[in-house]
């Protein structure tokens, strides 16, 4: 049985940005022995969950979750529940409840 073969592709700058965040990540580790938390990284692990209400116009009211990271602006706007069965692609204005 043959390995299957690789396929060539070329370079590109996103596969840059990529090796240099690994060897970022490479740096930071050697410098802290190991020992690297998310905020080492500049990244917020803090996460919160608001409570967003809108109106969809085909289905009516819709109340949802929604959870990011506690330095996140929460939504201003959100799928209508009704699209994740398929039955409706509309984006509606929400507010946060909680």
């Amino acid at each position: 049985m043959q390995a299957p073969r690789a396929i060539a592709r070329e370079w590109t700058e996103e596969d840059d940005a990529f090796l240099e965040a690994i060897l970022a990540l490479r740096r930071i580790w050697d410098e802290r022995h190991a020992r690297v938390t998310l905020g080492d990284l500049g990244l917020d692990g803090r996460l919160v969950t608001f409570v967003v209400s809108g109106l969809c116009s085909r289905h009516g009211q819709f109340v949802a979750e929604w959870t990011g990271r506690a330095s996140d602006a929460p939504p201003l706007e959100a799928p209508c529940p009704a699209s994740e069965r398929g039955r409706c692609g509309m984006i509606a204005p929400v507010f946060v409840l909680v």
